[in-house]
């Protein structure tokens, strides 16, 4: 058995949006840049270069803000398309170093090296590589966190930026962890850390030395989390992206031919919420839409369209999958089938939150949870989108 610790590392890239307007921008560079929405309006900042920091602007917080602490700043609405462009790039020249490449959104991932090192020579000097390529290649730079977990890793890259490189030796995890603020393991929010310090822990040491039957009694299983967490205790594998070669479609053939475009969106927006509930259930992220249309001359036509980024969210692929119907409807035929399919499903979104939303970035995953929880309890019908009803 073999009880080498791994070598994983977390590639955090550098003020990712902020980066590559620069890139595409280089006048930008060193000055006070803010990307995000409308400074006039409700939304959020998605990124900061380092240079606006020092005003006390962040991520997420509210641009109207943004532009109080730092009337001068340079304000982007930033470009989603060019994002995922240059994160596909970054991802590329990850998987030539290791077939573990796990995403966790646009500018960061996890990448298991363990066993690599024939092919690419120490952890150190392989990250140094991989570093300077980013760099080289594509203009942008990466803080990389080394450990022999996911969970060590991620907090030596946060403690690293920018543009820095953080090995935590095997056997060195307490040493290193004991003196850090609470507010570095991930998972303390702004309120646990509250909470925490209320009992007086302020640092990671401090929530080591309490037993578990303490943390678990007063916070259940976010205490046990904890627990391991101040150890520096992680098991979880990195896992590469593996495109699933199924489909989960839904179809229907109509009760009578249409040509009502209303009636026919109602039904392609039912069979979606159909199809993405079952995305949902297994777990499962879809990348592309397909819509098929089988008109009462029995031709059968389809279109499909690639999504930058993987979902299993009903206004996502519905606004493509009714996008694809628009363009391919015409009125002078009836149809008699409509169906939706998704296919290159994935268990790794990698989704970067949407944080260009003018209303602020809304966050959907709790909406779907409650909405599923609902269907479980009371049946699918219990609950529909509007667009659904007319079905």
């Amino acid at each position: 058995m073999n009880t080498e610790p791994r070598k994983i590392l977390h590639v955090d890239m550098d003020a990712f949006f902020v980066s590559v307007e620069e890139v595409l921008d280089p006048s930008l560079k060193g000055k006070p840049v803010v990307v995000g929405g409308d400074p006039d309006g409700r939304g959020v900042v998605a990124a900061a270069s380092y240079a606006v920091r020092r005003y006390g602007v962040h991520s997420a917080m509210p641009v109207a803000q943004a532009k109080r602490l730092c009337p001068h700043a340079i304000f982007l609405r930033g470009s989603h398309r060019y994002y995922s462009e240059y994160s596909a790039k970054v991802f590329e020249i990850l998987k030539c170093y290791s077939p573990l490449v796990e995403p966790m959104s646009l500018d960061e991932a996890f990448v298991d090296l363990t066993g690599c090192e024939r092919l690419h020579g120490p952890v150190l000097q392989t990250a140094e590589k991989i570093r300077n390529e980013i760099r080289e290649k594509l203009g942008l730079n990466a803080s990389i966190g080394i450990a022999s977990n996911k969970l060590l890793a991620k907090i030596a890259s946060a403690y690293c930026k920018p543009n820095g490189m953080l090995w935590i030796a095997p056997g060195m995890e307490q040493r290193f962890l004991a003196p850090l603020p609470i507010q570095r393991i991930p998972g303390i929010g702004p309120k646990g850390g509250t909470e925490l310090r209320r009992m007086g822990i302020k640092s990671v040491g401090d929530l080591a030395r309490l037993p578990r039957e303490l943390l678990e009694e007063a916070y259940g299983k976010w205490g046990v989390s904890l627990y391991r967490k101040a150890r520096g205790i992680s098991d979880s594998p990195v896992i590469g992206e593996v495109e699933d070669s199924r489909s989960i479609s839904r179809e229907t053939t109509l009760q009578a031919d249409s040509v009502d475009p209303l009636f026919l969106e109602s039904t392609l927006s039912y069979l979606t919420e159909k199809a993405a509930g079952q995305l949902r259930e297994e777990k499962l992220f879809a990348r592309t839409v397909t819509l098929k249309l089988r008109y009462s001359d029995f031709k059968t036509v389809t279109r499909s369209k690639t999504l930058e980024m993987p979902t299993a969210e009903d206004h996502a692929l519905f606004k493509t999958g009714v996008g694809l119907f628009r363009n391919l409807f015409t009125r002078r035929v009836r149809v008699r089938l409509v169906g939706i399919a998704f296919t290159s499903l994935t268990a790794t979104p990698y989704r970067q939150e949407d944080l260009f939303d003018s209303k602020g970035g809304r966050c959907w995953d709790g909406l779907y949870q409650g909405i599923d929880r609902i269907r479980h309890k009371y049946g699918f019908r219990s609950i529909l989108r509007g667009t659904s009803y007319r079905n």
